[in-house]
């Protein structure tokens, strides 16, 4: 394993307004990930897993904290940035897949190699 750190996440914490009530999903939760490591993330339901991945994935923003990724500060950056960072550097296995019904599977997988 390199002892380079890939990803760092500082102190993020992530909220939801549900209606009046404020559920704090993540808080000031800190990792970081080396270039080459394999990281499970387990926890029980509603432990903020997927909210982790999706801050992780660049789906999602931390209300406060930091993510960096190879170095690039993804907490504070743009979609287009997002989405570059995306396209070139994440690969996401959905635990529930969402394809397009009227298309086949290999219409899917093509529609999505073309975004």
């Amino acid at each position: 394993m390199s002892s380079k750190i890939l990803m760092q996440l500082n102190k993020i914490t992530r909220t939801y307004l549900m209606g009046e009530v404020t559920v704090e999903a993540l808080k000031e939760t800190s990792l970081e990930v080396y270039d080459g490591e394999l990281l499970v993330i387990l926890g029980p339901s509603g432990s903020g897993k997927s909210t982790l991945l999706n801050i992780m994935g660049g789906m999602d923003l931390p209300s406060r904290g930091e993510v960096f990724f190879d170095g690039m500060d993804l907490s504070h950056a743009g979609e287009a940035q997002l989405t570059a960072y995306r396209r070139r550097e994440i690969g996401f296995v959905f635990q529930f897949y969402n394809l397009v019904a009227d298309l086949t599977a290999g219409e899917n997988v093509a529609l999505a190699a073309g975004l």
